[in-house]
Parts: structure tokens; C-alpha cells; sequence
């Protein structure tokens, strides 16, 4: 089993993704923003997502209690089974911002390093977010 930390959001009584209510899908920033959420609501190695237990289970199930930080995206953008094309547009952007500040291709060997650290995680979260925001201004 990896790494499950304590989490910096555990005072919060439900997990943010039981709680986002946004009646339209959530733009490149936004999905940054709710993965950081996620994130610093729980962070994990090992597995996309874990329960209370530190089990791995799917990032999107009520059970979630920590994600790492591919996990938290999956769960941040909340797609259909079998979503249409242009509905990946802004995950595509969210991932192409974090490609801007991460040097690795796989999320998931990023965030699995052994000294990586939950705030490393929320920092380039932040970071991927700042990228978009950029974006906007161009």
C-alpha cells in the first residue's frame, strides 16, 4: 500500500467532489481548482484515489477520502461513461498546463516520487492554475 498522509482538510466533514453542485462542465481552471481541493481535502501514492480505510478505490466513489494528483483530476472532471469529443477540450487544457510546470509525462511516476510531498502536489496544482489564468489574458 503507499503512502496515505494525514490530511490537511480532514476537519471538513464530506469530501469536496459530494459537495460541487455546478450546473455546467467545469472549465480548465475550475478542474484545477476542484483537483486541488481534492488534494488538500486528502492526498495519496500508490493508487488514484483511497478510502478512509487506505484502500485504493476509484477517484469518482463516495468513498474517496484522498487522491493523488491524477486521481484528483479524473474526479474533477466528472464526465459522462462515454463523453463526447468536445467535452474533453478543457481536461486537455487543464493537462496541458501541467505539462508547462512538470517535466514528467506521467502524472502518475510524478506524483508517486517517494519524497514528493502533499504540497508539492497542491503548489503545482496552483502553478497549472496560474498557467491557465495566462491563457485567459492572451
Amino acid at each position: 500500500m503507499g503512502r496515505v498522509p494525514a490530511a490537511v482538510g480532514s476537519a471538513l466533514t464530506d469530501p469536496p467532489h459530494l459537495r460541487w453542485r455546478d450546473p455546467l462542465a467545469p472549465g480548465p481552471r475550475r478542474i484545477l481548482t476542484r483537483a486541488h481541493e481534492l488534494v488538500a481535502y486528502g492526498w495519496c501514492q500508490g493508487a488514484e484515489a483511497r478510502d478512509a480505510g487506505g484502500d485504493a478505490t476509484n477517484p469518482w466513489s463516495p468513498l474517496a477520502v484522498h487522491w493523488s494528483l491524477l486521481g484528483a483530476l479524473v474526479a474533477a472532471v466528472d464526465l459522462p461513461r462515454d463523453p463526447p469529443p468536445a467535452s474533453l477540450g478543457p481536461l486537455r487544457r487543464a493537462l496541458a498546463a501541467l505539462a508547462e510546470v512538470i517535466d514528467e509525462p506521467s502524472l502518475a511516476r510524478w506524483n508517486d516520487v517517494p519524497d514528493r510531498s502533499q504540497n508539492d502536489v497542491l503548489g503545482i496544482l496552483d502553478a497549472a492554475g496560474l498557467v491557465c489564468a495566462g491563457w485567459e489574458r492572451s
